[in-house]
């Protein structure tokens, strides 16, 4: 048995604003991009994902 660790993009939900909008360190930004917290786990989310559509 197959047992497949990915999830397809219909399951993890859609970013409905960027997490910059509202954080304290927009001044920053782009800079801040590397030291951040919450993009390091978007991405690490969006990297383990499988697209559901054709391309």
């Amino acid at each position: 048995m197959t047992i497949y660790k990915f999830k397809f993009d219909f399951e993890i939900g859609n970013l409905i604003h960027s997490p910059c909008r509202e954080c304290i360190y927009r001044k920053n930004f782009p800079k801040c991009m590397d030291q951040c917290q919450i993009i390091d786990k978007i991405q690490q989310i969006l990297a383990e994902t499988r697209s559901c559509t054709r391309a």
